[in-house]
């Protein structure tokens, strides 16, 4: 169940990028795949077809957890006001609770730009100067900044003004302070709850946490 939601996931948002598979080659990339890996192409189609619903909503909840942990869960659902009744409920399990949390994040967007051909390493150390950040990683021919959003107006007028393509934009929450967690039961409790709403929580998304250590603690080597 979670490898099939993590699939229809990836159809949903990457669709926000425009439905039409003739026209969006990433979200006909992801099609494909998910489709040779045994998703039905039915439920493929509907993944992709969702924003067409205008009762299809994008929301986000802030939760606190054991040890200082902070989260901003993002959801897309035609019935919110079920997914957060649901979350409230899933969330007593393990010691989390709803909470306002925005002021522990910031928002941040990464923007996806084309390379201009034969860049090296000086260029783009350059061009990221240039466009007001210390914040990016090469990948092929692309390069992707991160910025804060409240500053994505200079950005882009600087982007523009050097002839950069923009190739894709998200934004996202970064946490303004990151916390190990050590104790083995609050590890658990992080697991199981990251697990429910990988595979019980109706149109999850993602979470944006302030966890530093989550990779050795979803691994599922509690202590």
């Amino acid at each position: 169940k979670q490898w099939y939601q993590r699939r229809v996931r990836g159809l949903r948002n990457e669709a926000k990028n425009g439905s039409d598979l003739s026209k969006n080659a990433s979200l006909r990339k992801l099609y494909n795949q998910a489709i040779s890996e045994g998703l039905h192409g039915g439920q493929a189609d509907a993944a992709i077809k969702c924003w067409e619903n205008a009762d299809f909503k994008e929301c986000e909840f802030g939760v606190q957890g054991p040890a200082g942990v902070f989260g901003m869960i993002c959801c897309a659902s035609t019935s919110p006001n079920k997914t957060q009744n649901d979350l409230i409920s899933y969330s007593r399990r393990y010691g989390f609770k709803l909470s306002n949390v925005g002021f522990q994040f910031c928002r941040v967007k990464d923007v996806t730009c084309e390379l201009p051909e034969g860049a090296g390493e000086e260029e783009v150390e350059e061009l990221a100067l240039q466009c007001g950040t210390e914040e990016y990683s090469v990948e092929g021919n692309t390069i992707t900044f991160t910025i804060p959003e409240e500053e994505q107006k200079g950005f882009f007028e600087e982007v523009k003004a050097l002839g950069l393509v923009i190739c894709s934009q998200e934004a996202r929450w970064e946490a303004r302070e990151m916390i190990e967690v050590k104790d083995g039961d609050t590890w658990k409790r992080i697991a199981l709850f990251m697990e429910m709403m990988e595979t019980n929580l109706e149109g999850y998304e993602r979470i944006y946490h302030n966890i530093e250590n989550i990779d050795e603690i979803l691994s599922g080597k509690y202590r």
